[in-house]
């Protein structure tokens, strides 16, 4: 893998393309022999605060998630998504202006940034961006990362490619616009330890199921019992790194039926149970803890009070 910059600080400072810095940020910048393209990666493990950084600008922006990452994009001051940016998931932003990021947990994210046109064909997008979701797009941006600068620039182009003909075959639907996505989390976010259909969440975001059902997806990239079980796996993380509450109650405070149905979940999700989660993640923060305070470095351990998401759905 060949990279220009591999970045990861102790504190808050300032670095080129990612303004702002984290105790927990490590921030890869790709070299490319195609002037017209930048590419980073941007890790963050072992979050314990919401933390805001700059993606820089250019013609047309993608950002990638290779996990699942909760996260809000601004641009100009709109919010352009807010909540859980699904693994595999693509959000392609269109026009000049900076893109503000704003980390809610821990996250990793590919940002490929088009410093002129990017490569689209004949394609015009709908209001500047889109959200999609497809592996060999994420298969792509591995390829892109382990690649030469030179064929970084060949295969920067056939992403771009294979992302704009994804978009033109999906439904010509209109995303939930942001205000009512909000709508929508603060209601679920206030009822997360119980069920929700979805005609109750259409009800909030004032449309009928069928439609809130197709917008939600267009804004989301994914179905909405989709969306919620993944946010209720997040509660369940916090829970589990910030408690020593039992499984059991962990499993009924985040929705889920019982304990084994939410391991089983939460191990498809993550790949491991809830238990080893918790056991090795705990290990990770006191290992950090301590080589912070080696380094003179007081680190408030806490975890953000709300998650920022939205809970479509009941789940089933």
């Amino acid at each position: 893998m060949q990279t220009d910059i591999a970045i990861k600080v102790s504190l808050g400072g300032m670095r080129r393309v990612f303004e702002a810095v984290d105790d927990c940020l490590h921030v890869e910048h790709y070299s490319v022999a195609d002037p017209n393209v930048s590419l980073a990666k941007l890790t963050r493990e072992n979050g314990n605060r919401a933390i805001t950084t700059s993606l820089g600008s250019g013609v047309g922006t993608f950002v990638v998630a290779a996990r699942d990452s909760e996260l809000r994009l601004e641009q100009k001051g709109r919010v352009l998504f807010q909540g859980l940016m699904v693994e595999d998931s693509l959000t392609f932003v269109e026009g000049p202006d900076p893109i503000a990021v704003e980390l809610q947990s821990d996250a990793c994210l590919y940002v490929l940034t088009f410093l002129r046109e990017p490569f689209r064909g004949p394609c015009s997008v709908v209001g500047g961006r889109f959200n999609i979701r497809d592996v060999r797009l994420r298969d792509l941006i591995g390829e892109i990362c382990e690649s030469s600068p030179a064929r970084r620039g060949e295969l920067t182009k056939d992403f771009s490619r294979l992302a704009f003909e994804h978009y033109r075959s999906l439904p010509r639907v209109h995303p939930l616009s942001a205000w009512r996505l909000s709508r929508v989390r603060r209601y679920a976010e206030s009822r997360l330890d119980r069920r929700m259909s979805l005609e109750e969440l259409a009800d909030v975001a004032g449309f009928s199921r069928a439609h809130f059902a197709a917008t939600f997806k267009a804004a989301t990239s994914m179905s909405a019992h989709e969306f919620l079980l993944r946010m209720r796996i997040q509660a369940a993380a916090r829970l589990l790194i910030g408690t020593d509450l039992a499984l059991v109650e962990i499993a009924l405070q985040t929705g889920f039926q019982n304990q084994p149905h939410f391991t089983t979940v939460f191990k498809r999700i993550t790949a491991v149970t809830p238990r080893k989660w918790r056991k090795s993640r705990r290990s990770a923060v006191m290992a950090q803890s301590r080589e912070q305070m080696a380094d003179g470095v007081v680190v408030i351990e806490h975890l953000p009070g709300q998650p920022e998401g939205f809970l479509p759905h009941a789940l089933h």
